[in-house]
């Protein structure tokens, strides 16, 4: 075909389009709107990541260096930006401290920093605080703390000041939005910090950390939070308390660094920092990093575990998308083409060959992809730069800016445009093979389904399913074959679009074999199905569309329930849900008065059960917890869970026990276990660990380092139970071992868990009588899937509204004969309202179908391909739910809903039909 006629094949498509706007409109929208998508995601995805110069002020703001301390005692190695990576270098049992580490373990830091700064340079601290627990309008909750002098510009860009005054008088304090939302508070309130309560902080600014926009902190200036808040912490009073709960968080001291005007930090300076171990990120070198080969820590850069599977999740994701786009937009093609039959059979008639012909409906998608893609591209930057504040809240950052890749949009429009070629190959196709002089007589000849083109696709959907599932378990993650794509995945992507290329060539016959059904039924259906069944031509695109639509939906919806459900399975709860815990660090005075606090707090919470952790005296003023010991010494690295005491209210509180045998074996002195590994011949083994480490001292009776006692015992063999605890014994039996108690907790099992205003009330009143005490309520596994799922239902309803739309307008145009034909014979108005409607079901309802099949093959070799990429190939579990709500929906409900608005929407009027000559 030459110039001319690729212009005048263009010519005719682009006024096919002007005249059928509403088509053409439907067309762009399909092309368009993945098109959008990928623009926006490309430029969100581009614009979060950050170059040096934005990073090097996220990490320090205006300053020339971050240094921090995290390892003392060993050498360091590190990338240019610390961030991306340290490695600890200790010294081996039988070698000596380097010179350096030692000068740096007796020398205070600030003053070896000092003296290895340029003179003149003015180190600022920027260790973060400690967890503290804030006074809110309710109660109190938990919050970061941190100083900053936010008066001068130093910390602009690592801490930003958003609104109000920058602190500059005695406990002011700045604090992040967040911190507002949870306290209720606002700017000029005041704020306590627990163990702080005499000292209140007015709150005069809100900052905001631009890589972690939803930290929820509180800023004071220098001296007057940090060292304050570690003064107030309590001291445990014994060794058992002190080695229980070492601290939740590492305290790393880190310094910003000011050097002298025309200073900086050179790389060699930074390894020289490293040998003394300290981490350096300066300005001078995240600007001008070095070579890699000047970097000794990218010799032992290691794999994090998962990396692959993100190659998997984006090819597979993105090559589904290609093909549901071009299955969506393929009927659009194919009313076109089914329009135009007379047109395509005139240029026919006048001499134009087949792919003269083709390449009018060619020339459609050629036109319709242009502008559709062209139009996507816009609309997804523009929708980027409106609602980039939103999209830097959902994820939690900035942008450092709006960065545009030319290239990268220049290739997403042509993928935009190829998908459309795509979608109009087929109609193109069969335009070209139509009978000229059927197609000027109105007429059609009506093929049987190809049982080869049948087989076919029976068997790349067996193939692609194998493929896929094989593929993700067996092939190699980490062995490139084609380009930048490993064998695990070009297996999934490959495997699951056969797949669902097999279902979509198995259409045509399935649908005539739905046909063979309808002398069953009454007048309307059996019209509909036959029609259906006899214009395989109009009807298999429809379906296509809808099998790739709810492909989709059904993929996601599986891998994210299937995710859920793991999540959910290893979700490790500390009571029973609802239940109220009162945790206590040590013995005190003060705790019959806080369980009455708890309960005047909280009414209806029901019997208390007060639980004790069982402790071993092994020297005056010196104890250990007791444990339970396994079975078999291959089950240590099983941990040796500590020894709890209680009554039968504790069996119902805390394990949500009701059995009266294990109530009675408690009651006899017997211990109630809930893990087989911890039991053997009906005897439990207690074990006492004496002064291993303990600080004992001279003149003191110590007992043996460790010992084990026996204890008969009552197997409880439920799960659920063992994830609360491993077992319990009575006060009574603690007392015959001789052995001693600290109170640990008081559980609480109310019929319905108590809000989290009432449980800030109530914390807030405990923390008044004793600041180290902790009230929890277990409220379960928390599902992240519901917003997944509500989306995936409205994108399924648009999609199956779409392709009634589609499947109406596939019927009209090639049942206007037929149509004429039963007005002539009397059939009432309404038929063609029954006939659009049924139609449109039945589309819906196959299409529904077979997308759920082939929805699942992603779904579960994704599944399987991310714990094979997290946890190797030993013992792994990959559980697969089905979303029966999701699929229900769209195989019943919305077929349904489908048939009823495309019946509605449809007119009663038949068309009266052109006398043929």
């Amino acid at each position: 075909m030459n110039l001319t006629s690729l212009k005048l094949a263009l010519r005719i498509a682009r006024r096919d389009a002007l005249r059928a706007k509403g088509r053409s409109a439907l067309v762009l929208a399909m092309i368009a709107l993945p098109v959008i998508g990928v623009a926006g995601a490309d430029v969100v995805y581009r614009s979060a990541q950050l170059d040096p110069g934005e990073r090097v002020a996220r990490v320090m703001g205006t300053a020339d260096a971050l240094i921090s301390y995290p390892a003392p005692g060993s050498a360091v190695q590190q990338a240019p930006f610390a961030d991306d990576g340290t490695r600890y270098v200790p010294s081996g049992a039988d070698q000596a401290s380097t010179p350096e580490v030692a000068k740096s373990l007796r020398t205070d830091p600030a003053a070896l920093i000092t003296s290895l700064l340029p003179a003149g340079s003015r180190l600022v601290p920027a260790a973060p605080g400690p967890e503290a627990t804030a006074s809110s309008r309710d109660g109190l909750f938990a919050t970061a703390t941190g100083e900053a002098d936010l008066t001068g510009s130093l910390w602009s860009g690592r801490l930003n000041v958003v609104r109000g005054h920058a602190p500059n008088a005695p406990f002011q304090a700045a604090v992040t939005q967040d911190f507002l939302n949870q306290s209720g508070l606002s700017l000029g309130s005041t704020t306590t910090l627990k163990g702080l309560e005499k000292q209140p902080y007015t709150l005069t600014a809100v900052v905001e950390y631009p890589g972690d926009l939803s930290k929820v902190a509180l800023i004071g200036r220098p001296g007057e939070v940090i060292t304050p808040l570690k003064d107030a912490q309590p001291a445990p009073k014994d060794f058992a308390a002190a080695v229980a709960d070492p601290g939740d968080t590492i305290d790393v001291p880190a310094w910003l660094v000011q050097l002298p005007a025309g200073d900086s930090l050179d790389w060699n300076k930074v390894q020289e920092f490293n040998r003394y171990g300290y981490t350096v990120t300066s300005r001078s070198v995240a600007l001008n990093p070095p070579p890699r080969s000047a970097v000794p820590y990218y010799r032992f850069q290691f794999t994090l575990p998962g990396s692959g599977f993100t190659a998997v999740v984006v090819a597979t994701v993105a090559g589904m998308a290609l093909l549901e786009t071009a299955l969506l937009a393929g009927p659009a093609f194919a009313v076109g083409a089914r329009r135009s039959r007379r047109q395509l059979a005139l240029v026919a008639a006048a001499g134009g060959d087949r792919s003269q012909v083709g390449a009018v409906v060619l020339g459609a998608g050629v036109v319709l992809g242009t502008v559709g893609a062209a139009a996507g591209v816009l609309l997804g930057t523009g929708l980027v730069a409106v609602l980039r504040p939103w999209f830097e809240q959902t994820a939690g950052s900035r942008f450092g800016h709006l960065d545009l890749h030319p290239l990268d949009l220049l290739g997403i429009a042509v993928v935009g445009l190829v998908t459309a070629l795509l979608a109009a190959v087929l109609p193109a196709v069969q335009a070209a093979r139509q009978d000229v002089v059927q197609s000027l007589r109105g007429t059609t000849r009506v093929k049987p389904a190809g049982r080869r083109i049948t087989l076919l696709g029976a068997l790349m959907v067996l193939a692609g399913a194998a493929t896929a599932l094989l593929g993700a378990s067996v092939a190699q993650a980490n062995r490139l074959v084609l380009g930048s794509y490993d064998a695990r995945t070009l297996a999934v992507f490959g495997g699951s679009v056969t797949a669902e290329l097999g279902l979509l060539l198995c259409t045509p016959m399935l649908v005539s074999l739905l046909g063979r059904l309808a002398h069953h039924l009454p007048l309307g259906p059996r019209l509909a199905l036959r029609d259906s069944a006899r214009h395989r031509g109009r009807t298999a695109p429809a379906v296509a569309a809808m099998m790739a639509a709810v492909a989709g939906a059904v993929a996601v919806g599986v891998y994210t329930t299937s995710s859920d459900a793991q999540a959910k399975a290893e979700y490790r709860a500390a009571a029973p849900s609802g239940a109220v815990t009162l945790s206590l660090t040590n013995d005190d005075p003060t705790v019959p008065r806080m369980r009455t606090t708890v309960e005047e707090q909280l009414p209806g919470l029901g019997q208390r059960a007060d639980i004790a952790q069982v402790t071993y005296a092994f020297c005056d003023q010196c104890s250990s917890d007791v444990t339970f010991k396994p079975d078999t010494p291959g089950q240590q690295n099983r941990g040796l869970p500590r020894v709890l005491a209680g009554d039968a209210t504790a069996l119902h509180n805390l394990f949500g026990l009701h059995d009266p045998a294990a109530e009675a074996a408690l009651a006899g002195g017997k211990a109630v276990v809930f893990d087989p590994g911890y039991i053997k011949d009906g005897k439990v083994t207690l074990v006492l660990l004496g002064a291993i480490g303990a600080p004992v001292q001279p003149g003191q009776s110590v007992q043996p380092s460790q010992h084990e006692v026996s204890l008969d015992a009552l197997l409880v063999d439920n799960p659920v139970e063992a994830a609360y605890g491993t077992g319990l014994v009575s006060p009574a039996t603690v007392e015959q071992l001789h052995l001693q108690l600290r109170s640990a907790k008081s559980v609480w099992l109310p019929a319905a868990a108590p809000t989290e205003k009432d449980q800030q009330r109530a914390t807030a009143a405990v923390n008044g009588i004793n600041a180290s005490a902790e009230l929890d309520v277990e409220r379960g596994f928390q599902s992240k899937s519901d917003l997944v799922t509500l989306a995936l239902t409205g994108f399924a309803v648009l999609v199956v509204l779409g392709a009634a739309g589609i499947a109406t307008g596939l019927a009209a145009a090639d049942s206007r004969p037929d149509q004429a034909t039963l007005a002539a014979v009397g059939a009432p108005p309404r038929i063609r309202r029954t006939l659009a409607g049924l139609q449109c079901g039945l589309i819906a309802v196959v299409g529904a179908v077979l997308g759920t099949l082939s929805g699942y093959v992603p779904a579960v070799a994704l599944r399987r391909a991310r714990d094979l990429a997290y946890s190797g190939s030993q013992g792994v579990h990959t559980p697969i739910l089905t979303p029966w709500s999701l699929i229900l929906l769209v195989v019943l409900v919305l077929p349904l809903v489908a048939g009823l608005v495309a019946a509605a929407t449809t007119s009663s009027r038949i068309p009266l039909g052109r006398r043929a000559s």
